[in-house]
């Protein structure tokens, strides 16, 4: 039979709530303070929890962050109960982990609805964590399995359910949040970064400015902290993917599709440009597909203020010696994000970075067209324009005209290679004034496609 534990110090409502699941087929256990009710929680292991906030001894905060830290009562659903219709309470008590609450006094229907809810979406969850468990063991040979990973774990409440992508400042998972029943994914910073304020303050100023940018095709954040044990966002789970995975599975995207996917990322990009914020890490890896290919912006972790910022001046010599020091990370992994410490100005990724980010100047709007027009061309050719090691990839940026793909690829039109000449101008003032003359522009190009 399914066991409710209740955590309750005042005897009538504790005896009230027991009676209502008693008579509806639940087992329950009681406890008349926190600190008893801990005890029972990790003896007899219930399959739900219902627990007051204010009690003597150990309050239900207490109690729920004991619980999350042990793997064998971590997962168990657990419902907070207030006498208290306290925003700071509810919220503080959802942060922590809980699933649900319920503010008395409350009618039996109210808690059997809630109880049974809590319940089938635990089951749920259990259900997909087991077969993904399953199948992940069987396919893995033991070598190749991240002792690293957090997978199988339970953070906050999130059910962590797989490692989904991985790169050179951190993890993404696929998660489980029960309390409202819907897949997440979260971004964990690299522990060897989780203590350099530098990486810290990148990871606060990208929770900091997704949650002031709202639009339909910006993934949103819905939750962020800073532990001891490292820093963790929460984003909206999009199951198709990246546009990074997508050309690396089915290659070059035709023309019209194309421009589909830049009038959505445009849009978003122009909300950010509109108050004063350039994301300076434009790529496929940043751009999110759902299961309909619509575009979603990602990755705000460079994001910077357009007003903020002083212009560089590190010699061509230390340059050159910071570049060195990346380079076989960049070997390994081409398409991750390159940090140099205390230079915030060149920061990307080498094959996207603009003239300008390369020589420490101050960005603008036109910055992120040129990351842009990159990424417009590797989808449709296939590959970036500029390859090599990164001293060989920075200065073809610098230096380098942009390779025809009309050349290339005689089937799309001059009009569109004129137009991502354009977009990736090596002086700024060149290029486009604006996000959406670039997508108008291209879209007009696409005409010319026979």
């Amino acid at each position: 039979m399914t066991s409710v534990l209740i955590i309750e110090d005042e005897e009538s409502i504790r005896l009230n709530i027991a009676e209502t699941l008693t008579y509806e087929g639940f087992t329950t256990l009681e406890a008349e303070n926190g600190l008893v009710g801990l005890q029972v929680a990790q003896e007899y292991l219930p399959n739900l929890i219902i627990c007051d906030v204010m009690m003597p001894e150990l309050d239900g905060f207490g109690v729920l962050d004991q619980l999350q830290a042990h793997a064998e009562t971590a997962m168990i659903p657990f419902i907070f109960l207030t006498a208290l219709a306290d925003k700071q309470y509810i919220r503080y008590g959802m942060e922590l982990g809980a699933d649900d609450y319920l503010i008395k006094p409350f009618a039996p229907n109210e808690l059997l609805a809630t109880v049974r809810t809590r319940l089938k979406k635990h089951a749920t969850a259990i259900g997909i964590y087991d077969n993904l468990t399953v199948l992940k063991r069987a396919s893995a040979p033991q070598s190749s399995r991240d002792t690293h990973s957090l997978a199988g774990t339970t953070i906050r409440g999130y059910q962590i359910w797989e490692k989904i992508g991985e790169g050179g400042v951190g993890t993404v998972y696929q998660a489980y949040q029960p309390a409202i029943g819907r897949e997440v994914a979260i971004k964990v910073l690299r522990e060897k970064y989780a203590d350099d304020p530098e990486f810290v303050h990148r990871f606060r100023t990208e929770a900091e400015l997704v949650a002031r940018l709202e639009h339909p095709h910006i993934i949103p954040l819905y939750d962020y902290w800073h532990d001891s044990n490292g820093i963790y966002l929460v984003m909206r789970w999009l199951r198709g993917g990246s546009l990074r995975a997508s050309l690396e599975r089915d290659g070059p995207w035709e023309v019209l599709r194309t421009a589909d996917l830049l009038d959505q990322v445009a849009s978003a990009l122009s909300v950010a440009h509109s108050v004063g914020i350039i994301h300076r890490d434009l790529k496929p890896d940043n751009i999110l597909l759902d299961e309909r290919d619509n575009a979603y912006l990602t990755d705000f972790g460079l994001a910077k203020n357009l007003v903020s910022g002083a212009e560089g001046s590190l010699s061509e010599h230390d340059y050159r010696k910071l570049l060195d020091a990346q380079n076989d990370f960049f070997k390994q992994q081409p398409s991750s994000t390159l940090y140099i410490t205390d230079y915030e100005q060149l920061a990307g990724t080498p094959a996207y970075l603009s003239p300008e980010q390369i020589r420490f100047e101050r960005l603008s709007l036109q910055s992120d067209i040129y990351s842009l027009g990159i990424t417009l061309y590797e989808m449709l050719t296939g590959f970036q324009p500029f390859v090599g090691d990164i001293l060989t990839v920075v200065n073809m940026h610098l230096t380098a005209p942009l390779p025809s793909i009309h050349k290339q690829f005689p089937d799309l039109p001059k009009a569109v290679d004129k137009v991502i000449q354009k977009a990736t101008a090596k002086d700024w003032r060149e290029r486009y004034p604006d996000v959406l003359a670039f997508t108008t522009a291209y879209r007009k190009a696409c005409k010319e496609v026979v």
